[in-house]
């Protein structure tokens, strides 16, 4: 799997995901949370509504019951009783005037459509005063009475009204507003009737019909919390005519006061299954039809002593109750959607910031393995752990690059050893095979020059230089037997300042016969511990080969410098340096880049040997500017025997 792709898993996974479905169940659980006050909200609505209605209806009823009550009816009771045998006195007009007038001033303070009538016992209107005019008498009874409306079904009117509770308000539909309009069954209000007596005789009955005016105001008026529509419908079990005959609704703009050619149910315009979800209970709410609507109703019972009731339903679309948390839930999507894309440019800059490091990381290594040691990872990544990563690599490469030098140069050295090992073992037997022809050639050179009386310069010049040359091969043999014998040395300490100036002494004649002048640093007090004379050979032979590589007028410098565990003498001097070419070589017995018959070629190789015995280094190398310098290290204190 590619980096790019793990990039992406993590941040879609670590953060996109969780979050989105963190999101997406808060307004799951804010949804719930607020549906709860919706419905709260809404069930507190529909109970004030039915409770203002109710109290409308109660108000009603109070004042049919309050009128029947009042003196102005108490006091044309006994004129009522009197007309049923045709007695009627002359005051008949003027106390039904006043009634009249009575009603009028009540219509009048109680603003609204409704119909008020007293009555004989059989039905015949004395008065009626409807949207506060009163009705003028025109039919005229056997008794000489006139009437307003004539009876209607007398007997069965008589009947009825002796059924009903004296001195308490009932509910029933008057014949006289049932036989004015054929939709007796639409009716939406029944009328308050309140028989009358006199000395427990009846003698007629008062009645209030409603039309439905207040009722309508009260509910136009009420506020539709959530966009709620409001329906009522009667809930009249008795009636099978009259069950879930649809009072008020706002779809439908049906109005208590609406005068109506049909009926409305709600079974046929909302369907049977809404009629059963509000009348098995007296409230609740619940979802109803497909089309996931919130119902919310409630019942009252307007009409007292009777089994009727009314339902005031309440219909709210879940959608747009839903709506606001779609929207979010939308949101949220097109956010995640976002977020998505984010996380595609962010993996995208993840591959730039941290793979393509990675892959030059790793061309890098690839290289080096490779041979390419002097490959190095330069990735210029902003990642601490990839420049962490990067900087171990080149660390890595450069430890192995010196290591791998040290390796070298330990294995030069091996092999430098080795062939000053196998060459001193050649010295030794040459210089043995030598040193007895040589002698024997300077003895018969000395008797020579002592036999000879001859005093021929010539003769005499020839004797001395067979015995300079002779003098000379010894010289030679003598330093290749010191080579080959590679004496061990005598550890001793001495004092490093005293020892310096000494052996800077031995070679200052050398010196300034060459027009070469040696300075030098040294702590006076610094005690090393080795054989004085053996570095002394090997320092003299080191400032010979400054003095010899130094123009004339020249200076040669020597410094001694000393940490806590070894010394180091460092001889500089001022001439032209040694080739490239030939460096390597310098350890070499024999090897030599002066002129011929001025060195023997086996300084610098005694002098390594000297300071290998003594556990310690040289070191040779060309200055930045003219000149060598050599530098050979040994430790303060010998704490291991040579082998």
């Amino acid at each position: 799997m590619r980096i790019r792709t793990h990039i992406f898993s993590w941040v879609f996974l670590a953060t996109i995901v969780p979050l989105t479905a963190l999101a997406i169940s808060a307004t799951y659980y804010i949804e719930y949370d607020y549906k709860h006050g919706v419905n709260e909200s809404i069930n507190t609505n529909i109970n004030t509504i039915s409770e203002e209605v109710k109290r409308h209806v109660q108000s009603h009823r109070n004042l049919a019951l309050g009128l029947a009550r009042s003196n102005a009816i108490r006091e044309f009771l006994p004129v009522i009783k009197a007309s049923e045998t045709g007695n009627i006195g002359t005051m008949f007009n003027v106390h039904r005037s006043r009634i009249n007038h009575y009603f009028e001033g009540f219509q009048t303070i109680l603003q609204g459509m409704y119909t008020m009538r007293l009555m004989d016992k059989f039905g015949n209107s004395f008065i009626k005063v409807s949207h506060n005019r009163r009705s003028t008498p025109v039919y005229e009874s056997i008794s000489g009475v006139m009437f307003v409306e004539q009876e209607v079904d007398a007997y069965e009117f008589h009947a009825m009204l002796q059924k009903l509770p004296r001195d308490e308000v009932s509910m029933i539909v008057l014949p006289h507003n049932a036989q004015q309009s054929e939709l007796m069954s639409t009716l939406s209000l029944l009328d308050y009737i309140v028989p009358l007596y006199v000395d427990d005789k009846l003698v007629g009955a008062l009645s209030l019909t409603l039309f439905g005016e207040p009722i309508d105001r009260i509910l136009n008026h009420s506020p539709r919390l959530y966009n709620a529509t409001i329906t009522v419908t009667e809930n009249n079990p008795e009636n099978p005519n009259r069950h879930g005959m649809v009072l008020y609704d706002d779809k439908q703009e049906i109005r208590f006061a609406q005068v109506r050619d049909e009926m409305n149910t709600v079974q046929k315009l909302y369907g049977e299954e809404l009629l059963e979800l509000v009348t098995h209970k007296p409230f609740g709410d619940a979802v109803y039809g497909e089309s996931n609507q919130n119902i919310y109703f409630a019942e009252l019972y307007p009409y007292v002593s009777q089994l009727t009731s009314w339902i005031v339903v309440m219909q709210v679309d879940n959608e747009k109750i839903n709506a606001p948390f779609n929207k979010i839930r939308l949101v949220i999507w097109a956010i995640a959607v976002i977020a998505l894309g984010i996380s595609l440019l962010l993996s995208d800059f993840g591959v730039r910031t941290i793979a393509r490091p990675i892959r030059e990381l790793s061309a890098n290594l690839l290289s080096y393995a490779k041979g390419e040691a002097s490959q190095r990872a330069t990735t210029r990544t902003p990642i601490d752990e990839v420049r962490k990563l990067e900087q171990a690599f080149n660390t890595m490469a450069d430890s192995l690059e010196q290591a791998s030098k040290e390796r070298d140069k330990a294995q030069h050295m091996m092999l430098q050893s080795a062939k000053l090992a196998s060459i001193g073992q050649m010295a030794a037997g040459i210089g043995h095979e030598l040193n007895n022809p040589l002698n024997n050639i300077l003895s018969y050179a000395k008797l020579l020059e002592r036999s000879s009386d001859d005093k021929d310069p010539r003769l005499q010049s020839d004797l001395k230089s067979l015995k300079e040359e002779a003098l000379r091969a010894s010289d030679i043999v003598k330093g290749i037997l010191n080579f080959a014998r590679q004496v061990p040395p005598q550890y001793a300490p001495f004092e490093m300042g005293k020892w310096l100036q000494d052996t800077i002494n031995l070679v200052r004649q050398t010196a300034k016969t060459a027009g070469i002048y040696i300075a030098y640093e040294c702590d006076e007090e610094l005690v090393v511990e080795g054989d004085r004379a053996q570095l002394q050979q090997a320092l003299i032979n080191l400032l010979i080969n400054a003095v010899h590589a130094s123009e004339r007028d020249g200076e040669v410098k020597v410094f001694v410098t000393n940490d806590e565990n070894e010394v180091s003498i460092s001889v500089i001097d001022t001439g032209t340096g040694i080739s490239e070419d030939t460096l390597d070589s310098i350890y070499d017995p024999f090897f030599t880049t002066k002129p011929e018959g001025e060195g023997h070629g086996l300084g610098l190789s005694v002098c390594l040997g000297i300071i290998e015995r003594h556990n310690g280094t040289l070191q040779i190398t060309n200055n930045t500017g003219p000149g060598v310098t050599a530098v050979m290290t040994i430790p303060l204190k010998q704490s291991v025997a040579p082998s």
